[in-house]
C-alpha cells in the first residue's frame, strides 16, 4: 500500500427512470449506473463491502490501490431490478443500508412529491441471498445526532435487530441518516454492536479514515462516468479530524430541534 492510497466509497440512492420529483436529484438511470460500474472495471478497480473494507482497514497488510466501495441508503424497490442486475453482471460488490420503518411501504420521510417504492423483506432476504452485504440505516431515517441519546439508541439499536431478525444474518454495518452524526450517535453505534459506519463528508476514505465515520462521495443522478472520473480525480482525501463548519452546524442542528420539542411541548401542557 502506497501511502497516498484512496478510496472512493460511492453513495447512491434510487436507480430508476421514473423517480418522483423530490427524489429526482439522487436517482441514477440504469444505463447510467452500468456506466459507473464499467468504469470502475475498466479503471481496474476492486470492489468491497463496507465491513470487508474495514475489515482490511484494520489490517493493515491487503493494499487499497484500485479499491472502490458501493453503497446504497434507504432501500428502495428499485435497487433489486434497477441496481442489482449490474452489480451481478459486473460482480461489483455492494453494501444497501435499511431504513426498517418503511419496509413494504413508501419513503414517506420526504413528503410531498417523494413517495417512493421500498423493498419488502422478501425482496431484501433475495438481495442479501445475492452476495450484497445489508447494512441499518436507523429506524426511522431522522437526523440522529439532533435527537436525545435515548431517541437516538432505539432509532440504531430497532434497525439493527428488524433487519437480524428478519433477514437471519448479523449485521455489522450502519449509515447515519443524512450523514449527520457526533461522538454520541458514534458511541451508540458502536456499542450497539456494529463494526464499522458511513458518514459522507463528499471526500475519499483510505488509511486512517475514521472506522465509525467512513468518508463517502454522494452522486447525483446526472453525473455521467466521464463526469465521475473528473469528480474522483479532484476529491481529497477525509480531514482526520471533524471540521469546525461541520461542528457547527451540528450545535445549531441540534439547538433548533431542542427549541421545537420544548415548544411542542409547551403547545401540548398549555392547550385547553
Amino acid at each position: 500500500m502506497t501511502a497516498a492510497a484512496t478510496v472512493p466509497i460511492l453513495l447512491y440512492h434510487s436507480v430508476c427512470d421514473n423517480p418522483p420529483p423530490r427524489l429526482q436529484r439522487w436517482t441514477t438511470s440504469p444505463a447510467r449506473f452500468r456506466e459507473h460500474l464499467q468504469f470502475l472495471a475498466d479503471e481496474g478497480y476492486q470492489t468491497l463491502t463496507v465491513s470487508d473494507y474495514v475489515a482490511r482497514l484494520r489490517s493493515g497488510a491487503s493494499p487499497l490501490d484500485s479499491v472502490a466501495v458501493v453503497t446504497f441508503d434507504d432501500g428502495y424497490a428499485d435497487f433489486a431490478d434497477g441496481a442489482l442486475p449490474a452489480l451481478v453482471d459486473t460482480a461489483t460488490a455492494c453494501t444497501l443500508y435499511l431504513s426498517t420503518a418503511y419496509m413494504g411501504a413508501t419513503s414517506s420521510w420526504l413528503g410531498d412529491g417523494g413517495a417512493h417504492p421500498m423493498l419488502t423483506w422478501d425482496a431484501a432476504a433475495d438481495v442479501a441471498a445475492a452476495g450484497v452485504e445489508i447494512g441499518a440505516h436507523a429506524h426511522h431515517h431522522l437526523p440522529l445526532d439532533e435527537l436525545p441519546a435515548r431517541d437516538a439508541r432505539n432509532e440504531i439499536i430497532r434497525s439493527k435487530c428488524e433487519i437480524e431478525q428478519h433477514l437471519g444474518r448479523t449485521i455489522e454495518s450502519f449509515a447515519y441518516p443524512h450523514g449527520y452524526h457526533g461522538p454520541t450517535v458514534k458511541a451508540i453505534v458502536r456499542h450497539a454492536g456494529f463494526t464499522n459506519a458511513c458518514g459522507v463528508k463528499n471526500a475519499l476514505s483510505g488509511a486512517g479514515d475514521d472506522e465509525f465515520g467512513l468518508a463517502r462521495v454522494m452522486l447525483e443522478g446526472d453525473v455521467s462516468a466521464t463526469q465521475l472520473r473528473a469528480l474522483l480525480a479532484g476529491l481529497q482525501r477525509a480531514p482526520e479530524r471533524e471540521r469546525l463548519d461541520t461542528t457547527l452546524w451540528r450545535v445549531y442542528r441540534r439547538t433548533r430541534a431542542r427549541v421545537r420539542r420544548e415548544s411542542r411541548r409547551t403547545t401540548t401542557v398549555t392547550a385547553p
